[in-house]
Order: structure tokens, then C-alpha cells, then sequence
């Protein structure tokens, strides 16, 4: 177990730091694919922000960067949670030809949420106190 959560989070911690690296670089050569209309609309409104995209690439990098060294990992895994589902979603709902990459990446962070879950249980506690 110990051996998967490791390979799992340095693949999920590459995965992140490089894409979001490509956001800013371009070093990687990728064709832009055609994408359907609300796929489109959707990415659009993100990118017309002017704001939205450089922001979330940033916090894909360092957490990127954190997973990759193992520090903080539980904290930064559940930063990047919400990043996560939305990539699901997006080519689930939106671009469905990308939906085996949201569903690999979704269960990769499921089984390493699973495998921190030690460290979420004093966020579940009901009766909290100061």
C-alpha cells in the first residue's frame, strides 16, 4: 500500500506541477481540440475572466510541487480536491473525449484521500471546541 500511495501521489503531483507549467510555457507541443459548444462557452467564460485560469495554474503548480516532495500532502491534496471534480465534470458533462483522464485522475485522488484519511478525521469531528 505504502509503495502505491507514493507512486500515486508523485503521479498525481507531476501530473498537476507539469500542465500547469504548459499553462504558462508551452513546452509541450499539444493540438488544441475542437471543442463542442458548452465545452467551449464554459472555457471561454473561465478564460474572459482574465484572472481565473493563471490563478488556478498556480495553485496546480504548488501543490504540484508539495505532493512531489511530501510535505503538507493531506492539506494539498484537499486544495486540489475541488480542481479535481471540476476536471471530471468538465469532461464527463462538457468534452466528454477527454472523460478517461478526469475519471483516472478523480479515482487516483479518491484512493490517495482514502489513504490520508487519518488526517481528515478532526475536520468530521461534530462537536468541536475551543
Amino acid at each position: 500500500m505504502k509503495i502505491t500511495v507514493i507512486i500515486l501521489r508523485t503521479l498525481l503531483g507531476l501530473v498537476f506541477l507539469v500542465f500547469g507549467l504548459q499553462f504558462f510555457f508551452h513546452f509541450l507541443p499539444m493540438p488544441q481540440p475542437v471543442l463542442p459548444a458548452k465545452a467551449a462557452a464554459f472555457s471561454g467564460g473561465l478564460f474572459g475572466s482574465g484572472y481565473f485560469f493563471q490563478y488556478m495554474k498556480v495553485i496546480e503548480i504548488i501543490c504540484g510541487i508539495f505532493l512531489l516532495i511530501n510535505r503538507c500532502t493531506a492539506f494539498f491534496l484537499l486544495v486540489l480536491f475541488p480542481i479535481t471534480v471540476n476536471i471530471f465534470l468538465y469532461h464527463t458533462i462538457l468534452a466528454p473525449a477527454g472523460m478517461p483522464m478526469g475519471v483516472v485522475l478523480l479515482l487516483i485522488h479518491l484512493f490517495l484521500g482514502f489513504a490520508y484519511g487519518k488526517y481528515y478525521k478532526p475536520i468530521f469531528t461534530t462537536n468541536p471546541t475551543v
